[in-house]
């Protein structure tokens, strides 16, 4: 795999084209700021989209169906996000501010716990999906685990950028940046993210959109803008309104 490609894993920053220059100074985190703002939306946009429907009488099957592939563009997105920050990131950041040891294993450990909120999520959905009895029931539970993980994850991201994004940012040597999204981007395959790029870039600036997607290589920025978008705005919108 090209290192072009490789470098535009979700939740990192792609390599830019020949000749970009750095947006401002310090390591460029435009992958991170997007994601964080991706959570902080979507997860609560999930419990309205459910809300809403069911107010209307329109959270039938298929509806929750939709729902659920859209939620899980979102958690793979997520997950990944958290899997590079355990692995590769936040090990950078130790190697330059040693004392914040306790707050990485801080963040793991709420990262295992968020993932029992993700499966409870989709066990939610999983049973509004095959119309359980008492699926009022199964709504209000489904909702209020939303709004607890919405909760937890502000609580885990202001955690994040309270301590660990700024070191990321101001103090982690650029060359060390570099090398830590290089050894992501190893071993990955392209179609591993960038179907869920959709998503990731929807509510994305102009310009963190061209910065996520500059480093593809053309043919795969041509399937994208031909294939991948277009599906994901059909996807958008036949979902719930939110």
């Amino acid at each position: 795999m090209s290192a072009t490609s490789a470098t535009t894993l979700p939740g990192t920053t792609p390599a830019p084209p020949a000749g970009a220059t750095a947006p401002g100074p310090g390591n460029n985190l435009t992958g991170f700021t997007v994601t964080h703002d991706l959570i902080r939306r979507v997860i609560p946009e999930l419990g309205r989209r459910l809300a809403g429907a069911a107010a209307a009488g329109s959270l039938d099957t298929a509806a929750v169906e939709r729902l659920t592939i859209w939620w899980h563009m979102f958690t793979a997105i997520l997950e990944g996000h958290h899997t590079s920050e355990d692995s590769h990131v936040w090990p950078v950041v130790l190697d330059t501010e040693p004392g914040l040891a306790g707050v990485a294993r801080t963040l793991e450990e709420q990262h295992e716990s968020l993932d029992g909120h993700l499966a409870g999520i989709d066990d939610g959905l999983r049973g509004l999906a095959a119309g359980q009895t008492e699926r009022e029931v199964v709504l209000t539970g489904l909702l209020a685990r939303i709004a607890e993980f919405d909760a937890l994850m502000h609580d885990h991201l202001a955690l994040e950028e309270r301590t660990m994004v700024p070191v990321l940012r101001e103090k982690v040597p650029a060359e060390a940046y570099r090398a830590m999204l290089a050894s992501l981007a190893s071993g990955h395959d392209p179609m591993d993210f960038v179907p869920t790029m959709p998503l990731l870039l929807e509510k994305a600036a102009p310009e963190a959109r061209e910065f996520m997607l500059g480093g593809m290589p053309p043919a795969l920025r041509a399937r994208y803008e031909a294939e991948f978008e277009p599906a994901y705005r059909a996807l958008a919108a036949s979902l719930p309104a939110a």
